[in-house]
């Protein structure tokens, strides 16, 4: 806890310019939301892992000490551990993806500016091809570079949907694909991610997956509603034997199974 005040600085300065800042728990998120948010002011987000899932990728067991930090680039991997200096982070947000045009383009394309700004990249990909016919070489110069960053957010999000398919995270590849369509809408990205959704959609282990963390999840809200304490963790310890027993060898039956490790013994 007395990190905080320092991340919290942390937070504060360099959150527009990509810094994310997580803390992870295995205690129920209220827990430690009254500890961080109420009395110390932190406002940087905060997650229940009472499976220890993310920190186990990070480390391995018994190597950890609480609390430890690890510092993350946009493709996942460990960059340093311990509290990052300014320094630091600096230097990695200098070299990350950043979906800002970086520069101002030719006032012809303000509207357009606009809408990829607000991550309409479909919408302002189309607009912007209307420019390149023009006889002004700065006002096609610019369209097609907005059109080459529409292209490389396009790319840069495929890889993280390809990645969290590949980890069989489905609630977050769902969650995606009610967005992509619409955001990169006319894009080669849209296209693809309708034909990936319809492949999930027909694929037994895929559903059954989605199936098992929607239930995983009903058991994280049961523990989080007990609040910490022993004797209110019955329902949880229920519901992530029932995962366990439902969805055998699904990625939810392990979080469900670490989970049940780390609840209170009742007294």
């Amino acid at each position: 806890m007395g990190q905080v005040a320092h991340l919290q600085k942390l937070h504060e300065k360099y959150f527009d310019k990509g810094l994310r800042i997580v803390a992870i728990t295995k205690e129920a998120t209220g827990i430690v939301e009254s500890k961080v948010i109420e009395e110390r002011g932190g406002t940087y987000w905060i997650a229940s892992d009472p499976g220890g899932e993310t920190m186990s990728r990070y480390t391995q067991p018994g190597r950890l000490g609480i609390p430890h930090a690890y510092l993350i680039d946009a493709n996942g991997k460990v960059v340093s551990e311990g509290v990052p200096g300014e320094g630091q982070i600096e230097t990695l947000l200098e070299s990350t993806f950043d979906p800002a045009l970086g520069r101002e383009l030719h006032k012809s394309l303000k509207s357009v500016v606009k809408s990829y700004e607000k991550g309409d990249y479909g919408k302002a990909y189309a607009a912007a091809a209307k420019s390149l016919e023009k006889e002004d070489r700065t006002l096609v110069a610019d369209a097609q570079y907005l059109r080459q960053r529409c292209e490389e957010v396009a790319a840069f999000e495929k890889k993280i949907l390809e990645s969290a398919i590949a980890a069989k995270e489905f609630s977050d590849v769902y969650a995606e694909f009610k967005v992509v369509p619409k955001a990169f809408a006319g894009m080669e990205f849209a296209n693809w991610a309708t034909a990936k959704k319809k492949e999930l959609d027909g694929d037994a282990a895929v559903q059954l997956e989605c199936k098992a963390w929607s239930a995983y999840e009903k058991g994280t809200k049961k523990q989080a509603s007990a609040k910490g304490k022993a004797k209110k963790m019955g329902p949880a310890r229920k519901a992530y034997q029932s995962v366990m027993k439902k969805y055998p060898g699904t990625r939810a039956a392990k979080m469900a199974e670490s989970a049940l490790k780390s609840l209170p013994s009742p007294k």
